[in-house]
Formats: structure tokens, C-alpha cells, sequence
């Protein structure tokens, strides 16, 4: 099903960045190299937003270097979850996704079901929006994704000390970055910090928005 040439003895300014250790993110780095994409030029099309260029450029080498194509968590942010980064990529590098869901799902099954499967960190904003009875799903889908705080890379791995700190920090910056400029005239009320593990919710955590005393 993949067409798996490797680039790693001639890659181009397109793609020497990347080191595919799947099969399916080789496919995705030849159509790069096909299509004579840019990183810049990619997270563009997905719709990142510029000043968020960095960043995204970042994920999406972690996520075509990734053996778990970001699936494991390692790597999210605001704009898009795993699954719809994976999504947005495809459409955007000309690869239908229907014939690669069951390679995906056998991706995540494996994560599912790994040993000791480290727990995925998710924080979000409870954000109260108003929306008007012409925002459909897609434009309610789009306004939730900026209740997402991003969590680096490895949060799993930290201490809860060094999790706490992060935390905190990533609120406030949140708040400070959003509250009174959401769409929909949406209003911060709170976050909730939600813990999984094996697709189960193990905890949720909740905190006051920054301006109260529950942070």
C-alpha cells in the first residue's frame, strides 16, 4: 500500500528535516518532495495561524519523525488534536485518509494497549461562548480548538512539582493571550486539566482562571 522510498541518501531542501520511522510518514514525506512543499508552506495550508509558524513547523518534523505519528501525545497544541493534525495533513498533501484509518487505528490499538502506556495530559479553558444560531458545527469546532493549552513535549515524564509550574504557567499565558479576544464572545471561566491513561479518564483537575483565587 505505501509507496516507501526512502530520501535518506538524497533529500532535497523539502525534506531533510524528517526521519520517517513509519511507513505511512514515508509516504507523507515523498508526496513532500513530490508536491516540493515547504514546512512553512504545509502548516499554512492546515491553517495555523503565522505567528504560530515556528511552533507548528516544530510538530509537524516531530510528528513525520514521530513511530507513533503523534498519536502517543507527545506533541499537541491548541489547533489541532492528534488525530485531526493527521487529517488536515493528508488533505493538504493530496493523500486520501479512508485507505490509511485502519493502519491509524492499529497505531493508536498498540498505544491503547502498551504495557505501561504513559497518561496523556489535556488542558483545556471552559469557555462559556455565545454562539448565534448560524454557527454550525465546523465554526463551533474551530472556536473550541482555542480552549486548548498546549503542554510541552514530555509533560508526562516531569515530576508533579515540574508539572504544577507548567501548568500555572501555560494558564496564565492562556488567559492573558485570549480572554476578552475569543470568537463568539467567549468568556474564560476556568481550566480543567484531564488525565488518561488506556483511554480511560484516571483524574481531572480543575483551577479558577488567573484574575480569581483558584489559581
Amino acid at each position: 500500500m505505501f509507496n516507501t522510498k526512502s530520501h535518506t541518501a538524497n533529500q532535497s531542501k523539502y525534506t531533510r528535516r524528517y526521519r520517517p520511522c513509519h511507513p505511512l510518514a514515508q509516504y507523507a514525506v515523498n508526496q513532500i518532495e513530490a508536491l516540493k512543499l515547504c514546512s512553512q508552506d504545509i502548516v499554512k495550508a492546515m491553517g495555523y495561524p503565522l505567528k504560530h509558524t515556528i511552533p507548528a513547523c516544530d510538530r509537524l518534523r516531530h510528528v513525520l519523525s514521530n513511530k507513533h505519528l503523534g498519536l502517543d501525545g507527545s506533541y499537541i497544541d491548541k489547533y489541532f488534536t492528534a488525530d485531526d493534525f493527521l487529517a488536515k495533513l493528508f488533505v493538504v498533501l493530496e493523500i486520501p485518509y479512508a485507505p490509511f484509518a485502519e493502519d491509524i487505528e492499529q497505531i493508536k490499538y498498540k498505544l491503547a494497549h502498551a504495557p505501561n502506556p504513559l497518561p496523556q495530559y489535556n488542558l483545556r479553558a471552559d469557555v462559556d461562548f455565545h454562539f448565534t444560531s448560524g454557527a454550525n458545527w465546523m465554526s463551533r469546532a474551530a472556536a473550541s480548538r482555542f480552549a486548548q493549552v498546549h503542554l510541552p513535549r514530555g509533560f508526562a515524564t516531569l515530576d508533579e512539582a515540574e508539572r504544577e509550574s507548567i501548568v500555572q504557567e501555560g494558564i496564565c499565558e492562556h488567559y492573558q493571550q485570549y480572554e476578552g479576544h475569543l470568537p463568539y464572545d467567549g468568556r474564560i471561566k476556568g481550566y480543567r486539566l484531564t488525565i488518561e491513561q488506556n483511554n480511560t479518564v484516571m483524574d481531572r483537575v480543575t483551577y479558577g482562571s488567573p484574575k480569581s483565587s483558584g489559581v
